[in-house]
């Protein structure tokens, strides 16, 4: 079951990716990320007042800051990497799952054998394939180890919490973090503001992203956040998928298959 809802994941993940392209080009990172989040509050208010259950300890009130600052850092940091070089900046965030391995024995109990190490190596490898770069981008590493950091608080919040009342404070922290920031950067930008047509471009978008979550949230509620963020990499294969039947690109499509029987190879090795 959990393998099924991080494939579900990774291709909403791979549609909303898609669908971004254009507008992260036009909208700045900050804000960007800022309207996406306070349209997937919106949207994840229902299920959370339909189910709430939060719980009163401080220890769960630590995470919804601690992954509210983290996920303002991590959004903001690859949108301003994808601006600048997209195949460096995510050939390095695609480096994720090795982080979680790693980090991830130091609050979880999860220790896993030499097959997931092999498979999160080789899924590493296939994405390297799919975002071939010479170049080492900075905010692509910073965003692969705030990523890992995410999915194993992430992985704390769905022990303690239903995990949509736990995605809803995934969407609503870093929506208060960006909108106590944001005031400040736009004085010093002067930034042209068309928050009416932004929302609306960002409004499908933002509901396939909330799509998405669902599903990897329900991943990391059924198992270990080190597989499941492991596994949520196939997003990759859809994403060329999606890449040449939405935008018809060719490109080195051989380095993107073999990239995918590494992807998939890894997988396996990772789910069994």
């Amino acid at each position: 079951m959990w393998i099924a809802v991080c494939v579900g994941a990774a291709v909403g993940n791979a549609l909303w990716t898609a669908l971004s392209k254009p507008l992260v080009q036009a909208i700045p990172p900050l804000r960007m990320i800022l309207l996406m989040r306070v349209v997937q509050t919106g949207i994840l208010l229902v299920p959370f007042l339909m189910i709430r259950g939060v719980p009163a300890s401080a220890d769960f009130w630590f995470l919804v800051a601690a992954i509210g600052v983290l996920q303002a850092i991590r959004w903001v940091t690859i949108m301003h990497g994808v601006r600048r070089d997209y195949f460096s900046t995510y050939a390095m965030y695609n480096t994720a799952p090795l982080f979680t391995l790693l980090l991830a024995p130091a609050t979880l109990p999860e220790r896993f054998g030499p097959a997931v190490w092999v498979g999160v190596l080789a899924i590493i490898a296939g994405g390297a394939l799919f975002y071939r770069t010479s170049r080492v981008s900075a905010y692509g590493l910073v965003g692969a180890v705030v990523t890992a950091l995410v999915n194993i608080i992430g992985k704390h919040g769905v022990n303690q919490v239903h995990p949509l009342v736990f995605l809803f404070f995934m969407s609503a922290s870093p929506a208060v973090v960006l909108g106590i920031v944001y005031p400040f950067t736009r004085r010093s930008t002067r930034e042209d503001v068309r928050w009416p047509r932004e929302l609306r471009q960002l409004a499908p978008v933002a509901l396939i992203a909330v799509a998405s979550g669902v599903f990897f949230f329900y991943g990391l509620w059924l198992d270990t956040a080190t597989r499941v963020t492991a596994v949520a990499r196939v997003n990759l294969v859809f994403g060329f998928l999606l890449s040449y039947l939405m935008l018809k690109e060719t490109s080195e499509w051989q380095w993107k298959v073999a990239g995918t029987a590494l992807i998939l190879a890894g997988t396996v090795a990772v789910a069994l």
